[in-house]
């Protein structure tokens, strides 16, 4: 993260076309999960050093809904779901400017913490430290002059301490942002 911030420091003072194009914007979002039953909340802050590229920070919650199946043999699998609270920095590259409807992808590396539910098959609180690599992409729409409508997916791998502690989210949402 810090190599990403030098580099747009250097950017904005080396290159002057560059600097007039930057912006910052709060965002939020929200929408359900595509894989696990659940949904997912964001709020955050981003950095435009240009046109098309935008350093973001977001605070997530995406909350995945415990399960129980079982197959005509008589197997049993539980999955414990929960929710996941993660500081989310990414990089967000579009293909055409902020100005235009265009799709963007992104990734980055998230970390918090995951507390799982409590059930009759899993009866112990806990929580748990984890690191989350993440990417995805969406569309962004500008609706106004500093207001654009997006909505994106991502593919994030949750990774705690424990073997038991690695699964996947996919959450998909929709929000506003606005550029000052």
């Amino acid at each position: 993260m810090r190599i990403i911030l030098a580099v747009m420091s250097v950017l904005v003072l080396v290159c002057p076309p560059v600097a007039s194009g930057q912006t910052f914007g709060l965002h939020g979002s929200g929408g359900p999960t595509m894989i696990d039953s659940g949904y997912s909340l964001a709020a955050g802050l981003g950095f435009s050093a240009g046109p098309r590229v935008t350093f973001i920070v977001d605070v997530e919650r995406t909350h995945l809904s415990s399960r129980v199946d079982s197959d005509p043999r008589g197997l049993v699998s539980a999955f414990r779901g929960g929710t996941v609270t993660l500081a989310a920095p990414a990089l967000r590259v579009s293909l055409l400017s902020r100005d235009r409807i265009g799709p963007y992808g992104l990734a980055g590396l998230a970390a918090g913490v995951s507390r799982p539910n409590v059930t009759n098959i899993f009866p112990d609180r806990i929580s748990t430290e984890v690191r989350a690599p993440f990417f995805g992409g969406g569309i962004q729409v500008p609706l106004r002059n500093r207001v654009t409508l997006f909505a994106e997916a991502r593919m994030v791998l949750v990774v705690g301490k424990g073997a038991d502690d690695l699964f996947a989210m996919a959450p998909f949402r929709a929000g506003l942002a606005w550029r000052f």
